[in-house]
């Protein structure tokens, strides 16, 4: 690829929202007999793209849904839907497919970070800092499972 094709690239965040967040406290803390035992959270993360109206424009959503409890008791369920609009041009179309699953979410991801701990701390909780997610990893996984579907 020459220098001025490289010079051509464009990724750049247009807009980023929260589109959608709901934060259920089932059980607060202060009706739960004083336990010793952390909570067992389970997170589950899915990004979902489309394309925008917009020529080179796409819609990349982080979709995070967290479930707090202890023993069976819920302590808490929370739901983020965050959204960036991307503007994405000048690459090959083979690299569209992981820019939209790694560098979109990698963007996205420190501030839906913050939503959820402050959303958290809130409800009532101490905040919920959710460790890095690597999404290179993440993005592997999803094509080794779609080859292996093919077989």
């Amino acid at each position: 690829m020459s220098e001025a094709q490289k010079k051509e690239q464009t990724l750049g965040i247009i807009a980023q929202y929260t589109k959608d967040l709901s934060f259920e406290n089932i059980n607060p803390i202060s009706q739960i007999e004083s336990s010793n035992e952390q909570p067992n959270i389970d997170v589950k993360l899915n990004i979902n793209h489309e394309k925008g109206k917009q020529e080179d424009v796409y819609i990349v959503s982080l979709k995070i849904n967290i479930s707090a409890k202890v023993k069976d008791t819920t302590l808490f369920i929370l739901e983020l839907s965050y959204v960036g609009e991307f503007v994405i041009k000048g690459f090959e179309q083979s690299m569209i497919e992981p820019i939209l699953y790694v560098e979109c979410p990698r963007l996205l991801f420190p501030f839906a970070r913050s939503i959820i701990a402050s959303a958290v701390n809130e409800g009532g909780f101490p905040p919920l800092y959710l460790a890095p997610v690597n999404f290179v990893d993440l993005y592997q996984q999803q094509l080794n499972a779609k080859n292996q579907t093919k077989q």
